[in-house]
């Protein structure tokens, strides 16, 4: 080896060494970056098999594993899915929450006892006031409870117009980072900082939504919904979009937004937080709200059919105790009782005896509901329980799907992420390789002065 090819195989080990160092500072000073993975050179020898000339950098890889990133992507999308049901339960538990002394059971409870107080004295103005007071209690409750359900839905329906657009943030990211990818790529440049990038917006769209994805050779990162229909091919995008539900206008129905024929693909996601919002108001509250309607409903047929077979104070047939209806939302006394409270009938007989009155508080132990086999207020009980059972599953699934992805967060920190102490090591054999390659261009110089001092 010549002198001067000496020299230049310094110098390449030592650009080769200070690139190296250099890495490591980035490595160093990224290591809170969220989402970012660190990077190590690939040192390759340069030259012939026989006479070799030096070292440089083949490439700056990604220490990451693939497979651990799919796995975390896949978790995304079940927290995702469990945070949002577990939200809405937890408000809607608060709605039924019998801890107060205005909760449904409670009043039901009292509405109960203001009939038997009025049957010992069906004549008192004082039992008679009470019991209307009750009454319109125990509707109000009814209705706010279904206003409040009601409110649950549109607040979920909310969230799902949100949600879109912050999905069609992340899919206008990854196609935007695919195309500056795939240029960088083909100049043989380093786009590890933007895959990074986009590793990140792949990861946000996951607590979204449930997807695909494949990497084209052009690194490019190709995202499809489980039915196979794209979001992002290359730099193009599927935009989602949300379309007024023609069978309810009040709810989103959730579309691409170019798509003429604006096919529904509510039933498309069954991950993510767009999932669990679209659960908990098509699904979830729509049960409740019937569960809830069906015990409105219930007691007031039951109590206006037994209070029309007694007599008023006017010794006249007893009309409707409630207004008539079939939802709890629409749970009323009736205006000729809350006006007149001597219309109500608390007879059995012409002679005021208050019979009528005691078969209406009886009534609170008929076998009404699920078919004959609940009364009212167990019928209830056993809502609130349903209520409770589906928060608490969706409790331990959120504790089991986030242990699962911390799990393997940590596993890929552990791949992925950077080590102060681990890049100090790196950084100090660099070092010795930087001065190694100083001390051999050192040689060099003093080889090529000599040359030259032989032919003056």
């Amino acid at each position: 080896m010549s002198a001067i090819s000496l020299l230049n195989t310094a110098k390449d080990g030592l650009l080769a060494h200070q690139t190296a160092m250099n890495l490591t500072g980035s490595n160093i000073t990224n290591v809170d970056t969220p989402g970012y993975t660190r990077q190590r050179p690939v040192f390759s020898s340069w030259g012939s098999v026989d006479k070799g000339t030096g070292v440089g950098i083949e490439k700056i890889e990604r220490v990451y594993d693939r497979f651990l990133g799919v796995q975390i992507n896949d978790k995304m999308h079940d927290v995702g899915y469990s945070e949002a049901k577990k939200g809405a339960l937890e408000n809607i538990e608060i709605i039924f929450n019998e801890s107060s002394s205005s909760g449904i059971n409670e009043l039901l409870n009292r509405f109960w006892s203001s009939w038997e107080d009025l049957s010992a004295n069906p004549a008192g103005q004082v039992e008679r006031d009470a019991l209307v007071s009750a009454s319109q209690n125990l509707a109000s409750v009814f209705r706010s409870s279904s206003d409040e359900l009601v409110s649950v839905q549109n607040d979920a329906n909310a969230e799902i117009a949100g949600l879109i657009d912050q999905a069609n943030g992340y899919i206008s990211d990854i196609a935007d980072l695919n195309g500056k990818i795939a240029a960088i790529k083909t100049g043989k440049g380093d786009a590890n900082n933007l895959i990074d990038k986009r590793a990140e917006a792949l990861k946000g769209l996951a607590g979204i939504l449930d997807f695909q994805h494949l990497e084209d050779s052009d690194a490019s990162v190709n995202v499809f919904l489980s039915n196979g229909m794209p979001l992002v091919m290359g730099d193009r995008t599927w935009e989602l979009g949300v379309k007024t539900d023609p069978a309810n206008s009040n709810f989103y129905n959730v579309v691409f937004r170019d798509d003429p024929a604006e096919e529904v693909l509510n039933n498309v996601v069954t991950k993510g937080k767009l999932a669990g919002f679209l659960e908990v108001r098509d699904d979830k509250v729509v049960n409740y709200l019937s569960d809830l309607d069906s015990l409105a409903a219930s007691i007031i047929a039951e109590v206006n059919a037994q209070h029309q077979l007694g007599y008023d104070m006017g010794h006249n047939l007893g009309g409707v105790f409630f207004e008539p209806a079939t939802a709890a939302g629409d749970m009323r006394v009736s205006t000729d009782i809350t006006e007149d409270v001597n219309k109500i009938a608390a007879s059995e007989t012409v002679n005021d005896d208050g019979g009528n009155a005691e078969l209406i508080g009886a009534i609170k132990d008929k076998l009404v509901m699920n078919g004959g086999t609940s009364t009212f207020n167990s019928y209830y009980a056993s809502f609130v329980g349903k209520i409770g059972q589906d928060l608490a599953d969706e409790e331990r699934g959120l504790d089991h799907h986030t242990n699962i992805m911390n799990q393997l967060i940590n596993k890929r920190e552990g791949i992925s992420g950077v080590s102060i102490d681990e890049e100090m090591i790196n950084l100090a054999r660099y070092q010795l390789g930087y001065n190694s390659a100083a001390r051999l261009c050192n040689v060099a110089d003093e080889l090529i002065d000599t040359l030259l001092n032989l032919v003056r």
